[in-house]
């Protein structure tokens, strides 16, 4: 009840009315801040990982980093320089422009179209790598584009959006899965043309890559599925629609334990080429994520197959690179599972000879690394290193 009193106005809480209306807004605040706290522990118990820190202090400087840690560990205190004038500020600088003042491709990487893919992480580099032979991920030209939408109109109906299985006598255990979510991109070579931006195709493309691939597994006594999906769906939202493919595939067969994605590289012929006993190869590269908290697994098999691919066709990897959300998809479908790698073979300059050459020369890799893990019977002789 609400009184006058020399000018102002006064609130009677002794009204039964005004007490409890008092009362459920006091028990309305508090149920507020325990929901609000309850949401933000959950929240942050699921995404607090490793990968969310990897992309906080990825904008830090190591020399800043490094001040920064061994203010509270004293350990690292003693690895860099006691100068520490200006530190603080360069820590807020760097943490509110992402800028290094030591590495110049902050300044202008964000200036220049593209020039942010050579963030990229190198992990093992190939013979002879640096970072302008990063692996580079393209789209197809409008016009081009727009043409394989209408193919897409034209199959829709005939090729389903989801895996086509390979027929496959033997083995009967299927143990890797191959697909390929940049289904379109082909090879220059193959469609007598020029420019790297029409470098896809509907119908002559990795989808052949992978199928070889996978024969040429099936041949070295390994089971493989191989996806031949093509997607109607636009380039950047191709990763969802083959997540779906990886989904059924696991849900349809257990047995699955590897994953994976094959894919074209859009670098010219000098950097994805390399001769071998005199014979053309098409270099290949792993690319992992870094957006999920399991990477590390997903990196462990990449680096394998990069040691024994060097040991057996030395300078036929380009190596392993670490991408992020800013360098990349980031994630590549590989949270699906530890053992799912991202394999790019080729560029746009490559052909099919030397394509196979080295997708042949791959699961010969893959063999080697499979058997030594796996318990099995009898292993079949090794392959030639050419075809």
């Amino acid at each position: 009840m609400r009184h006058r009193y020399r000018g102002f106005a006064t609130l009677n809480m002794s009204g039964p009315r005004e007490r409890q209306s008092f009362v459920l807004l006091i028990l309305g605040t508090a149920l507020v801040f325990i929901f609000t706290g309850a949401f933000a522990m959950l929240e942050a118990e699921r995404s607090a990982h490793s990968s969310d820190l990897g992309r906080f202090t990825a904008h830090l400087s190591a020399d800043t980093l490094l001040w920064a840690m061994g203010r509270e560990i004293p350990y690292l205190a003693t690895m860099r320089d006691k100068q520490d004038d200006g530190r603080m500020s360069r820590l807020f600088f760097e943490l509110a422009t992402s800028i290094d003042p030591k590495d110049p491709r902050t300044f202008i990487g964000r200036e220049l179209p593209g020039f942010s893919l050579f963030d990229t992480e190198i992990v093992v580099a190939g013979q002879g790598v640096k970072y302008t032979d990063v692996p580079i991920e393209s789209e197809p030209s409008p016009d081009l584009a727009k043409e394989l939408e209408r193919q897409s109109e034209k199959v829709k109906n005939s090729i389903p959006s989801d895996r086509v299985d390979k027929p496959s006598p033997s083995p009967s255990v299927k143990r890797v899965f191959i697909y390929q979510t940049h289904f379109s991109e082909s090879y220059l070579p193959e469609l007598g043309r020029q420019d790297p931006d029409m470098a896809y195709d509907w119908d002559k493309n990795v989808i052949m890559v992978g199928k070889r691939l996978g024969e040429e597994l099936d041949r070295l006594g390994i089971g493989a599925e191989v996806s031949t999906a093509h997607y109607k769906e636009a380039h950047p939202k191709l990763y969802r629609s083959s997540r779906k493919t990886v989904l059924a595939a696991m849900h349809q067969n257990q047995d699955l334990q590897y994953f994976i994605d094959i894919h074209r590289d859009s670098q010219r012929r000098d950097k994805t080429t390399t001769t071998i006993d005199g014979k053309p190869y098409a270099r290949i590269s792993f690319v992992i994520g870094t957006a999920h908290e399991d990477w590390e697994k997903n990196l462990k098999l990449a680096r394998q197959l990069h040691n024994k691919l060097e040991s057996l066709y030395p300078g036929l990897s380009k190596g392993v690179f670490l991408k992020n959300r800013a360098t990349g998809n980031g994630e590549y479908n590989q949270s699906l599972s530890p053992r799912s790698i991202l394999v790019e073979i080729g560029g746009v300059d490559n052909n099919f000879v030397e394509v196979f050459r080295t997708t042949k020369a791959l699961a010969r890799a893959f063999a080697d690394l499979y058997f030594q893990t796996e318990p099995v019977d009898a292993r079949p002789s090794a392959p030639s290193s050419s075809r």
